[in-house]
């Protein structure tokens, strides 16, 4: 008797268990997701960035240029 109680309730523990596993393994999936995702954005924003400041740059080159010709 109490080794089927122990029984069932070390199964029903398991049970439990791999339950939790595959809840903490779906928060991980969405949280690497997202980390994937701002990575991403980071990348985009610092290209962006970088081509703002070479805009910049041109158009100072731009003006010096008109400046020593006038």
């Amino acid at each position: 008797m109490l080794l089927t109680d122990n029984r069932r309730l070390r199964l029903e523990n398991d049970e439990l268990n791999i339950d939790g596993m595959r809840r903490m393994r779906s928060r991980v999936t969405c949280l690497e997701e997202k980390i994937k995702l701002y990575k991403d954005k980071m990348s985009r924003n610092k290209k962006l960035i970088v081509a703002y400041k070479l805009l910049i740059v041109s158009w100072m080159i731009f003006l010096v240029i008109l400046l020593l010709d006038g």
